[in-house]
Order: C-alpha cells, then structure tokens, then sequence
C-alpha cells in the first residue's frame, strides 16, 4: 500500500504537533480505572480487557466481588481439631473457648487418620457391613467397566478367563519344577 506524499506529510506533522499520539508499543494506552475496577464493561470510546471467570454468567446475577464471612473453619489452639462455624454467636463462643481462625503450624492434616478413626468408631457388624458394601461397590464399578468393552474383547478376556480355573492357577509350575502329586 503507498501513502501520497501529502498524506505522509500529514501524519509527521500531526505526529510533531502532539494531535497524533503513538505509543511505544502502537497499542492502546491503558486507562487508569481499567486497572482499578475489573468489573467496568469495554464501552464504544472505552476499550478494555474483560476479567470473566468463564464464558458464561451465573444464571442469578448475583455479584460475585460480595462474599461471606461463614460457614468458616476453627481449629483448636492445643489439640489441633478442625471444625466449622455458621454464625457470629458460634463463632465468638468457640474463640471464647481457645479455638483460633489460623491452623497451629505444627498441625498437619492426616486424611488417613480421619478414616481410621471414624472406623474405629464403628462395631464390629457395621465394619462387615462396610466392607461388604465395598465389595459390591467395587463389583458394580467392574460391571460397569465391562458393559462398556467391544464385544470381541469382552470374549476374548472370558475365553481366557474360563480356560483358567482358580484351581488351576494354584497347580501352575513353573519352568523344571516337576508336577505335583495328587493323592
């Protein structure tokens, strides 16, 4: 593309002049307030950055800057046991009783430790109930996963699967080991 030579004659004067102002990097100068408030909308005579969290706005318009102090986390000053707070009352009568709204430092959360306690807590005919209940959970998880195989995969897995009894596994020998007897 050329530029006459009155056009560029133009432009280098406007540029001397100041009506022209070029930045250094031949963007946008950035306004102040597109720093200060995230939340102000690009306009015609005011572009700007748009800060959204995702694509889409929350269906209730609710205005996300606004947040809530509760329900919030307290953990006890000496034994370190975590609990949660819903309301000011709450709040202020578990500070009154040593609990603090920073974890200790030497406290170090153990989600092992949970589970062991909780199933601690538990007779003995409600951890059989459990562990049965895994057990089915686990089987449900592994139907699931087998529906979803190809048909020739699914037949193949089965073939050898029933080619192989349990007992069979059992007696497998290695290699220069001799057969085992059976009486």
């Amino acid at each position: 593309m050329q530029l006459s030579p009155e056009l560029l004659q133009q432009i280098q004067s406007a540029i001397k002049d100041g009506t022209l102002q070029l930045g250094g990097s031949g963007r946008s100068p950035i306004r102040p307030r597109q720093l200060t408030d995230l939340r102000l909308l690009p306009t015609k005579d005011d572009p700007r950055p748009t800060f959204f969290w995702s694509a889409e706005a929350p269906r209730d318009g609710r205005d996300l800057t606004r947040t809530e102090p509760y329900p919030r986390l307290l953990w006890h000053a000496e034994s370190g046991e975590e609990i949660t707070v819903i309301s000011a009352e709450q709040h202020q009568a578990k500070v009154a009783e040593g609990y603090v709204t920073m974890a200790p430092a030497w406290v170090e959360p153990d989600p092992m430790e949970a589970i062991r306690t909780q199933w601690e807590a538990l007779s003995a005919e409600d951890q059989a109930l459990l562990l049965e209940s895994q057990k089915q959970d686990r089987i449900a998880m592994l139907k699931a996963k087998l529906s979803a195989l190809p048909e020739a995969k699914l037949a193949e897995m089965l073939s050898k699967a029933a080619q192989e009894t349990p007992a069979q596994q059992e007696i497998r020998r290695g290699p220069g080991r001799p057969r085992k007897e059976v009486a």
